[in-house]
């Protein structure tokens, strides 16, 4: 049942249960006895999961330009626990699911994803994080990957894959093969009847891939095998460990299972079926993210895939059919410190970027052992010190800023690469553009909440002074007071001009009444989505997933042309204002808005006023956050979001791509001649000199994204202290200063690859 068909009086006929007073004002009801928020798979107590520093072992510190530890530390997988903007927006959602259903288990939904081994391990309940330990925060770990397996186990071995030939190859997989039975086979339902179906070696509600009946396992549906032994893509594999040879880890369905979310109770209520999200695919019902439905839309998602838009910057001719083709790119090295592994061209970069360059970057400032790094105001706010009722694993963190800053630069690449800004046409009245999805997704995608992109444009006379401007952005202006808090003066904004040029995803609510809402636990539909899409996207299958675009709340399949599908773009004609000479065009995106940011502040201080009371769950007040004890842990993330937003530039929009703009000071060329000499655990590299430029920067080359590695004045750099045997490549950069803060960098130098000796 689709949710825009559903009234308000509907929705909350589903929602009259009252609470028993006990600890709290409202009952609290075990995770494992609420069949609102119970979807099939490993369940709570089930699975205990390693510590990644147990993987650091042999995974980490011996190439950082390859190694997983390295890569995955730095990227918000491996933080999504720490996520300050997430516990912020945790705690509004307890506070919603409180409101509406007389109990926080809501939130269980926020947290499988983001802590699975806390979840998994029987710790995210109660779901107000305070039965969390230890690598609990270590957020999609190593083990929380390569336990997994494949629900659809009988459907994968005729997937998309080529067949296996290998004799090796298929012993191996026949082993994983019977493992998976052994995972699966136990597995129950809510009603205690068998998950899986051992006759038709599927799960007993499989629709003989009929959609939306259950043939995906996503929205955090994750089957893990509680066994010792890892699992992973290579069956030529030589680990320490025991391991199993998984083809589930090569395809795109490993990524859906947290990538695909929808809100399981809501999906009960609504449709009056409880047995719901056992029986149908998450992708159909409330929707709350859907990338991976994108992805499945896209020409990338059909079998054999599509060749990847130059910018993507992957090899010529590469098909990309999985997600892990941009988001862990092939790499030359070897996957661990163990003598004897054999050099791969396929290893799997665990970069895993996406587009959060904030967050990183303020994580990254709360390592106190790098002073280069360190910000002692963002520590204070992280850690405790300054909010009590608000932390985070600030631990965690520490040892591992660089690895973070060096995610934030992976991550700035990625969003650089995602989208192309093209002149279509530029005549007396009005310019053209046409704005290029590059990625296998919307752009953008993902969780909606304050995420955006937006086209900027300005116009110029004959002066050169600024006569028009679509969508100008104001940026934070702060003052410090003189207990050295921030406090807000002005900016943070986006003014929408041109509300079809910023390209968002916003939710409606008919439990709040709200056309328009910040409450994703308690959305019903979606108001706007004119983010653009993939090249090939199907429109006709688009309604089925909850991913077609809407506009002013109603279902807009013509939003886009036949020919904008096809290709992945958005073509838009913006009209010259008068005595307009010249323009400039950007392309921005901003990880969170001011609206959100102000919104999780005041919901979670109590002033806001868009939960109504007494509440549809019969507590007598919507706002609870406060006063009611199961938040003493949380109840001071709404100043502690606040504060974090006003000290790192209110989460500053980045430039993504832009024409038009006389660059302030121009980019010297790009250095040739690269060589690089190995000598004993060191490789030395030269380049020739390049005209006008007054500094060099050397970057690990990995799989088309660059890691800076040093900034050198001279044409020679030694990279020194690396790891015998294993293969080191590289790119350089020639960078100017003009003066007056104005710089600019070369395109990269072609790469070279060395092997340091013992």
């Amino acid at each position: 049942m689709k949710a825009k068909a559903l009234s308000k009086t509907i929705v909350l006929s589903g929602l009259t249960f009252v609470g028993v007073l006990l600890v709290y004002g409202w009952t609290p009801l075990p995770i494992k006895q609420d069949r609102r928020v119970f979807m099939p798979g490993s369940q709570q107590g089930a699975v205990n999961l390693e510590s990644a520093t147990r993987c650091d072992n042999c995974h980490g510190g011996y190439n950082k330009a390859v190694e997983p530890a390295h890569n995955w530390r730095g990227g918000m997988m491996a933080n999504a626990a720490r996520d300050p903007l997430w516990a912020a927006c945790l705690t509004v959602a307890l506070q919603d699911s409180i409101w509406a259903l007389g109990n926080p288990n809501a939130g269980d939904l926020c947290i499988r994803c983001h802590s699975p081994a806390g979840w998994l391990g029987g710790r995210s309940d109660p779901p107000n994080l305070t039965a969390l330990a230890g690598s609990d925060f270590e957020g999609i770990s190593c083990d929380a990957c390569h336990k997994m397996t494949d629900a659809f186990r009988g459907l994968r071995q005729l997937d998309d894959l080529p067949p296996e030939t290998n004799a090796t190859a298929i012993a191996e997989a026949n082993k994983t093969y019977l493992q998976d039975l052994n995972v699966l086979s136990p597995l129950t339902l809510f009603d205690g009847t068998p998950f899986f179906n051992r006759t038709t070696d599927l799960p007993t509600y499989f629709g003989d891939g009929v959609w939306p009946k259950y043939v995906e396992a996503t929205s955090g549906q994750y089957f893990v095998d509680p066994t010792n032994p890892k699992r992973g893509p290579r069956w030529d594999a030589d680990p320490k460990h025991q391991w199993y040879y998984s083809r589930f880890h090569k395809t795109k369905y490993m990524c859906a299972t947290c990538h695909d979310v929808s809100n399981p109770v809501l999906g009960r209520l609504l449709s009056g079926d409880m047995g719901l999200p056992e029986k149908q695919a998450a992708a159909s019902f409330v929707h709350v993210e859907r990338t991976f439905s994108e992805f499945m839309l896209s020409a990338y998602g059909q079998p054999g895939g599509a060749p990847a838009n130059p910018k993507i910057n992957l090899p010529a001719g590469t098909l990309v059919n999985k997600c892990q083709d941009c988001h862990m790119r092939d790499v030359t090295g070897t996957a661990a410190n163990k003598a004897g592994l054999k050099t791969r061209t396929d290893l799997a970069l665990h970069d895993q970027t996406g587009g959060n360059t904030w967050i990183s970057g303020i994580l990254a400032s709360a390592d106190q052992s790098n002073p280069a790094l360190y910000d002692p105001y963002n520590y204070a706010i992280l850690s405790g010190a300054k909010y009590p009722g608000a932390r985070v694993d600030v631990a965690g963190v520490q040892g591992h800023g660089a690895a973070l800053k060096d995610g934030q630069a992976r991550a700035l690449q990625q969003l650089q690469m995602a989208a192309d800004l093209v002149l279509v046409a530029d005549t007396a009245s009005a310019i053209t553009l046409r704005i290029v999805n590059n990625t296998g997704h919307k752009l953008i995608s993902g969780f909606p909440e304050g995420r955006r992109m937006w086209l900027n444009v300005k116009f110029y006379d004959a002066a050169n002074a600024l006569v028009g401007e679509i969508n100008p952005y104001s940026p934070l202006v702060v003052t410090t007071d003189a207990q050295g808090n921030k406090q807000y003066v002005a900016g943070g904004i986006l003014h929408k001009t041109r509300e079809d040029l910023v390209y968002e995803a916003e939710m409606a609510s008919a439990l709040t009444g709200e056309a328009k809402t910040f409450h994703f636990v308690l959305g019903t539909d979606r108001y706007k989505d004119n983010r653009i899409p993939p090249k090939g996207f199907d429109i006709t299958r688009a309604a089925a997933r909850l991913a077609q675009p809407k506009w002013a709340g109603a279902d807009a399949p013509n939003y886009f042309t036949a020919a904008e599908y096809a290709g992945g773009y958005d073509e838009v004609t913006v009209p010259k204002p008068a005595g307009a000479v010249r323009w400039e065009a950007a392309l921005y995106y901003q990880t969170t808005s001011k609206e959100y940011i102000e919104f999780l502040r005041d919901q979670i201080n109590g002033t806001a006023n868009t939960l109504s009371s007494p509440t549809p769950s019969g507590e007598p007040r919507a706002y609870i956050a406060q006063t009611d004890p199961f938040f003493a842990t949380l109840k001071d993330w709404g100043r502690a979001i606040w504060d974090l937003w006003l000290h790192n530039g209110g989460s500053p929009p980045v430039l993504m791509a832009s024409l038009g703009a006389a660059p302030p000071c121009t980019a010297p060329a790009a250095p040739s001649g690269l060589t690089a000499t190995a000598g004993k655990r060191r490789v030395t590299l030269s380049w020739n000199a390049v005209s006008g430029a007054t500094a060099y920067r050397v970057y690990y080359a990995q799989g088309g994204k660059y890691t800076l590695r040093a900034t050198v004045t001279g044409t020679t750099y030694t990279d020194s202290n690396l790891t015998a045997g294993s293969t080191y490549c590289y790119a350089v950069t020639a960078h100017r200063d003009c003066g007056g803060g104005s710089t600019a960098e070369s395109p990269y130098s072609a790469t070279v690859c060395a092997v340091p000796t013992r």
